[in-house]
């Protein structure tokens, strides 16, 4: 309580003087259990302002080249949006669609909404701050994936066992069929950088498949022996992660001739990963335990290893791939990970932990 104390009331000195109009230079954590949003420096590792957002919420986004904050309700089926300039919520949208997965493009211009429960679909312009598509008998999918020509959205369709494709000028759905039988567990879509290839990985069978986006076939298909992670590409485009999150075996594929790089056991599953520069240092992590891996992809090896504080619930890299932010579900804190020195610095941010997480600008832009 003290401890809580303490913060709440550093965040009140600062927070009519701190300037939080540069979402670039901002991590934001919102509250596990309590209506607020702690804003990070990145720069000093503080928490300059806190949000009393008017609904609970449960994700988050934040638009990195203008300064708009937008979160949604689940509960509440509520889309707000927050001027970080003026420091209030300028807009409240009551949502068509239960907001289950909320995902930014890659010009963090607009917001795509889906419910893996019940379906629907409905597309938002982060400035205009209004609905530009509604699909409402949109398939039930998780998290979907923006295509770089920002024309097409990629979604996978776990109950015909399709990945699915979204043209947002035509409003039109295009279904490639990848596996034969239905209600496979089927992870969202991930892209290579030039947007050439998608990944979706099946945890029914340990299968990830990679499908070409001209021809629409599965152009390869791997196996892990487990149960597989969503995909990860990395941001200079040169690797293909495939992460077992029951053994955590991790296999990396090189994309420009699809041939294995490297094949290491982790000891824990893994289902997190943050690059670093150069595709080299990246930190692998888990959302179902606290162990955390450093692997170097010139030695093939993992460098380093430990245990977070708490249960990671997401983990996102920085812009120049210096730096993880890991935010923690069931402590009241964030690790900021030095990738290069290997070391970590623990911020105190929320109240309880963290319900949900981003930074203004991250590398995980193919995921």
């Amino acid at each position: 309580m003290l401890r809580s104390l303490a913060i709440w009331s550093l965040v009140c000195g600062f927070a009519q003087a701190a300037d939080v109009s540069d979402p670039t230079k901002l991590m934001f954590a919102a509250d596990r259990l309590a209506k607020s949003i702690d804003i990070i420096s990145l720069d000093d590792l503080t928490v300059t302002h806190r949000i009393e957002p008017s609904i609970m919420v449960d994700h988050i986004v934040a638009t990195p080249f203008a300064p708009v904050l937008a979160y949604s309700s689940i509960g509440e089926r509520k889309l707000v949006f927050y001027d970080l300039e003026k420091k209030s919520e300028n807009r409240t949208i009551d949502l068509p669609v239960v907001p289950r997965h909320m995902v930014l493009d890659t010009t963090g211009s607009k917001i795509a909404i889906t419910d893996d429960v019940d379906g629907g679909f409905a597309l938002v312009h982060a400035y205009s701050k209004e609905i530009l598509l509604l699909l409402p008998d949109f398939p039930a999918t998780a998290d979907v994936l923006f295509d770089p020509n920002d024309v097409d959205i990629y979604y996978s369709n776990v109950k015909a066992g399709t990945l699915g494709l979204l043209d947002i000028n035509t409003s039109e759905t295009y279904e490639m069929q990848i596996v034969d039988e239905a209600n496979q567990m089927l992870s969202s879509p991930s892209r290579s950088l030039d947007g050439r290839y998608v990944y979706v990985s099946n945890a029914s069978t340990g299968e990830i498949y990679s499908m070409n986006a001209y021809s629409k076939v599965i152009f390869n298909t791997f196996e892990t022996n487990g149960i597989p992670a969503r995909p990860y590409t990395t941001p200079e485009g040169v690797f293909l992660y495939m992460m077992d999150r029951e053994n955590g075996r991790l296999v990396t594929i090189e994309q420009q001739g699809f041939t294995k790089y490297a094949d290491l056991d982790l000891g824990e599953g893994v289902d997190l990963v943050t690059v670093g520069r150069f595709d080299r240092l990246n930190l692998f992590s888990s959302r179902h335990n606290r162990h955390w891996h450093i692997v170097d992809n010139v030695s093939k090896k993992v460098v380093k290893r430990g245990t977070f504080a708490g249960l990671p619930l997401n983990a996102l890299g920085s812009a120049d791939g210096r730096y993880a932010y890991v935010a923690f579900s069931d402590v009241a804190k964030v690790a900021v990970v030095d990738l290069e020195k290997q070391s970590i610095t623990l911020v105190d941010a929320t109240q309880n932990g963290s319900r949900a997480f981003t930074i203004g600008l991250s590398n995980n832009v193919c995921h």
